[in-house]
């Protein structure tokens, strides 16, 4: 019979350091703060200050962590450059405020190893070239120029597999698609950072930063990693059959007990408010500096541009009307009247243009998000 080995309470400790377990009971996550950090506001949601808990379920040290390791001067770059874009920022969004709210915090990962005894079969395809000409008149004549084209020469392949897959990844979160597209994932199986340069976790790798407590049980996740390994041998396989492609892969595998590792993955948040007075996550990947979140115009300061431009256009046209007065008593007002009769024709077509340069940019902007995010999602 095995006994399964639990951490005391002084051992968790030991390990997590001046750590204590919190909650946010508007979205439900578990984090690890800094017991200095009072009462944090939510990083995953926004909504709501973390609440203190008397123990997590699940609180066991992770066995790896990647280091935060993008510079001062990157993260500032790129903030700007993120920011470039967005006309009309609202007040409370800009690089300085950005890196004012700037919080640590860590993700966690699961990393499965994993050994797969088992057949496959799949139609491998390997690239030939064919060659052909065409006829083509160049104003003096008709030559001929040849061509070359690749097409694709498909088989049936089969064979047996028995190896060992490690540190594949598996979510750890229920949001962990959302989480990879922000940080900077092309496709959100594969998470956006170089886990080759973890390291053993120890509680001063921390440094003062919140700790996401994993919401899925390994088991749970043993799903997600055995199609990621899938995916892997269809890769090898098609290697070992010296193809370039492959389609209709089937793996009848039998997998040994996988042996799961806990990674965490450094990760910055920030945001601003919008609008509607609620607060818009930036977030920014800890190892990359990738960053990333809805750009939001401010419609409030769009108006008060269209109402600056409005009071000067009517101004104008006030002093349009003196100046053809005085035109007709004398000729030499009449030019000057045309002239800002000019101008305040100009300003009344630029009034509006600050309104309609906000709503297509958040209009644009969000579906862009929508567009991009489902076409990462389905790779």
């Amino acid at each position: 019979m095995s006994v399964e080995i639990v951490p005391t309470r002084n051992e968790l400790d030991a390990a997590w350091g001046a750590m204590h377990p919190a909650h946010c009971k508007n979205c439900r996550a578990g984090f690890l703060v800094p017991s200095h950090a009072g009462a944090p506001v939510c990083p995953n949601c926004l909504a709501a200050r973390l609440e203190p808990l008397p123990a997590l379920q699940a609180d066991a040290p992770p066995e790896l962590v990647i280091p935060f390791g993008v510079s001062d001067a990157t993260l500032d770059a790129n903030l700007e450059r993120w920011l470039r874009a967005i006309p009309f920022k609202p007040a409370s969004l800009s690089a300085k405020a950005l890196r004012a709210n700037l919080a640590r915090i860590f993700l966690p990962l699961y990393l499965a190893d994993a050994r797969a005894f088992g057949t496959w079969q799949a139609q491998m395809g390997f690239d030939y070239l064919v060659a052909s000409s065409e006829e083509r008149f160049d104003g003096n004549g008709w030559v001929t120029q040849r061509l070359n084209e690749t097409r694709v020469r498909w088989e049936p392949r089969a064979g047996e597999l028995a190896r060992k897959y490690e540190n594949t990844p598996a979510p750890a979160l229920e949001q962990h698609a959302r989480w990879m597209l922000a940080l900077g994932a092309s496709n959100w199986r594969e998470p956006p950072f170089d886990t080759s340069r973890a390291i053993s976790f120890a509680s001063e790798a921390l440094n003062n930063a919140i700790v996401r407590v994993p919401d899925v049980a390994p088991n749970a996740a043993w799903q997600f990693a055995r199609e990621q390994i899938e995916r892997r041998a269809a890769r090898e396989c098609e290697t070992a059959s010296n193809a370039q492609h492959h389609e209709q892969f089937v793996l009848r595998a039998a997998y040994g007990e996988p042996h799961w590792t806990l990674l965490l993955l450094p990760t910055y948040v920030s945001s601003y408010i919008g609008d509607d007075g609620k607060w818009i996550p930036v977030r920014v990947n800890g190892q990359s500096g990738f960053v990333s979140g809805v750009k939001r115009a401010s419609l409030k300061r769009a108006q008060r541009w269209a109402i600056v431009i409005g009071i000067i256009a009517f101004a104008a046209f006030m002093l349009t009307v003196l100046l053809g007065m005085a035109g007709a008593l004398n000729d030499a007002f009449v030019f000057p009247a045309l002239l800002v009769l000019v101008v305040t024709f100009f300003l009344c077509l630029a009034a509006p243009a600050p309104l309609i340069i906000t709503w297509q940019f958040n209009r644009q902007n969000a579906d862009d998000v929508r567009t991009t995010d489902a076409k990462r999602m389905s790779g």
